[in-house]
C-alpha cells in the first residue's frame, strides 16, 4: 500500500473515503468495500495524521496501516492537521486537493463527515459540486447495533469498561496490539512459563489492567498460537510501567526481536499484587486452563 502524507501530492483516478478511521469497525468497512468495487479506480483512504495530544487511538497508525492493507486498500492519504488546513474553506477542500491532487472519481463517505473551517464543509458540499467537478458520490447511514450507533467514540468506552467481546463484535475483528518482542525481567522463564513481552504505541488505548485469554500471531509464522495476557504493571514484582506481557501455550521458542500481534478474546480476572511468586505462579496456571477453555470454545463455535 502507497503511504502519502502532507499537501505536496499528485495522483491520479481515485475512489476516496474520507474520515478519521479510527478502528476501522463495521461501518467504515461499508465505505471500503465500496471504494474497492470500484475496479476502474485506485481504492484511496482519506484520514488525518494522528496528533501528539493525549488522546488515545484504538490502533495506532502502523497497526491501522496493517489493516488497510490487509483489507485491499492501494493508497492511504494522511492529511496534515494543523492551522493552515485547519481553516481551509470547504470548496477550496474539494478543489484545491480533492480534485487537483488526488483527481477524485468517486467519493464514499459516511453521513456524518464533516470538513474544512470551524467543520463547515459537510456531505451536502460534497455532493452540491459533484457535478461541477465531475465526481460521483455515494452516502452511508451510520450503522446501528443493539439500539447504539456503530462508532469509534462507543467501541472506545467498550475498550475502557473491558467489554472485549462487545468491542470486537463492534469492530467486525478481535481487537489487538502488535509490537516488537523485548527482554523484560525473566521472572517467567523461572516460573517455568516464559512470556513475550511487547510496549505498545504511546498512542494506543489499552484495555483496563487485568488478564485476557488471546491469541498470538508471530511475524514470518503462518501458525496461530493460543495464549493468556497481562495488562498492566506486575504488582507482585514490582511497579513497572503499564505493559503487555503474553504466556503461549505449549510453546518454547526464543522469539525476541520478533514482531508478534496478540489478539484478545475475553476477559479473566483483574490485576492484583499475590503475596509472594508460588501463589502468582499457582494463580497463572488457574489464568492458562481457563484461556484455554475459552479459546477452545471461542473456535468450536466458529466450526
Amino acid at each position: 500500500m502507497e503511504i502519502l502524507k502532507g499537501l505536496d501530492i499528485c495522483v491520479k483516478n481515485s475512489a476516496v473515503s474520507l474520515g478519521k478511521f479510527d478502528g476501522l469497525h463495521r461501518g467504515h468497512r461499508l465505505l471500503l468495500h465500496e471504494i474497492l468495487e470500484k475496479k476502474e479506480f485506485i481504492p484511496t483512504v482519506f484520514t488525518f495524521e494522528m496528533s501528539d495530544t493525549p488522546q488515545k487511538y484504538i490502533y495506532s497508525q502502523e497497526e491501522k496501516n496493517k489493516i488497510l492493507e490487509e483489507i485491499g486498500i492501494r493508497r492511504e492519504i494522511l492529511f496534515p492537521f494543523n492551522e493552515q488546513t485547519k481553516n481551509m474553506a470547504p470548496h477550496d477542500f474539494i478543489r484545491d486537493f480533492l480534485v487537483a491532487k488526488l483527481d477524485v472519481k468517486y467519493i464514499c463517505v459516511g453521513e456524518d463527515f464533516h470538513f474544512g473551517k470551524n467543520r463547515e464543509g459537510n456531505v451536502g458540499i460534497l455532493k452540491r459540486y459533484a457535478s461541477e467537478y465531475g465526481y460521483d458520490i455515494k452516502i452511508f447511514h451510520k450503522l446501528q447495533a443493539d439500539n447504539e450507533t456503530i462508532g469509534s467514540t462507543l467501541i472506545r468506552k467498550k475498550l475502557e469498561y473491558g467489554d472485549i467481546e462487545k468491542a470486537n463484535d463492534l469492530l467486525g475483528r478481535n481487537y489487538f496490539i502488535e509490537g516488537t518482542v523485548i527482554h523484560g525481567n525473566a521472572l517467567g522463564r523461572t516460573l517455568n512459563m516464559p512470556t513475550a513481552n511487547i510496549v505498545p504505541d504511546k498512542s494506543k488505548l489499552l484495555l483496563p489492567s487485568g488478564v485476557y485469554a488471546s491469541n498470538v500471531k508471530i511475524e514470518g509464522d503462518s501458525q496461530v498460537y493460543k495464549g493468556v495476557t497481562n495488562v498492566g504493571r506486575k504488582p507482585t514484582i514490582g511497579r513497572y510501567d503499564i505493559g503487555v506481557e503474553t504466556c503461549l501455550l505449549d510453546f518454547d521458542r526464543d522469539i525476541y526481536g520478533k514482531k508478534i500481534t496478540v489478539e484478545f478474546y475475553e476477559y479473566i480476572r483483574h490485576e492484583k499484587k499475590f503475596p509472594g511468586l508460588d501463589e502468582l505462579k499457582n494463580q497463572m496456571e488457574k489464568d492458562k486452563e481457563k484461556a484455554r477453555h475459552i479459546l477452545k470454545n471461542k473456535f468450536h463455535n466458529m466450526m
